[in-house]
């Protein structure tokens, strides 16, 4: 996901860099990827590692924010609380 919102930045000129304009067309086209996630079914956002609460979250974000890197964030997170299962344990 963060690959996808660089590269949108990236159209829009260099990432963190730009007009305020620039940067709230980022975050509205970046919006607008995280909001077609909600097709998806709850299989496949738990594969990509969000919830739909994850999403509604990012929905509500302000437009300064950039949803999609703000979402990943959010997942990263919750994978680096979550306790690893199944497999050899650690030693």
């Amino acid at each position: 996901m963060r690959d996808y919102a660089l590269e949108t930045a990236s159209r829009f000129g260099e990432a963190g860099h730009g007009s305020f304009l620039a940067r709230i067309i980022r975050n509205w086209t970046a919006r607008r990827a995280v909001a077609r996630l909600e097709a998806y079914d709850d299989y496949m956002l738990s594969d990509i590692g969000v919830t739909r609460d994850d999403l509604r979250w990012a929905a509500n974000l302000p437009l300064t924010e950039n949803a999609a890197l703000a979402l990943e964030d959010r997942s990263i997170q919750r994978r680096h609380r979550e306790p690893v299962s199944g497999g050899a344990t650690p030693r």
